[in-house]
């Protein structure tokens, strides 16, 4: 795998894991979350199909099955069937994982998350670092 391929499937991720934390309606900045995480997850009935991450990231059938599947072996999210679908969840590891690292992730690729968002806007967790 090359480093570019490497740098997508990072930046992905880290998209895919803010998309399912902001779907969950999870504040992933707030106080004492790794003793609160569990107790949001169990409560929330939210999820996402494999169908919003592929429309979310603009990308392919197997991009999409690479990223996810990557998260998967990671223990970032879950992935359960539906009658015809799949629904995807985070793992309290993959919550944990993206709010510690989304800095990082930010700093480094700031030119391309601005890029990916600019018909759409900023999401929230990037914008709270772009005004810091």
């Amino acid at each position: 795998m090359n480093d570019r391929s490497n740098k997508d499937l990072n930046l992905y991720s880290c998209i895919v894991l803010n998309l399912l934390a902001s779907a969950l309606e999870i504040d992933l900045a707030q106080k004492d979350l790794e003793s609160k995480v569990e107790m949001l997850l169990h409560k929330s009935r939210a999820f996402l199909t494999k169908s919003d991450i592929l429309h979310e990231i603009r990308s392919n059938h197997n991009m999409t099955e690479r990223i996810l599947s990557h998260l998967l072996e990671q223990g970032f999210i879950e992935v359960t069937q539906a009658e015809r679908s799949y629904r995807v969840k985070p793992t309290k590891g993959g919550l944990l994982h993206v709010r510690d690292f989304n800095r990082f992730y930010a700093s480094i690729y700031s030119k391309q998350i601005e890029q990916h968002y600019r018909y759409t806007g900023l999401p929230a967790w990037y914008r709270s670092f772009k005004d810091r």
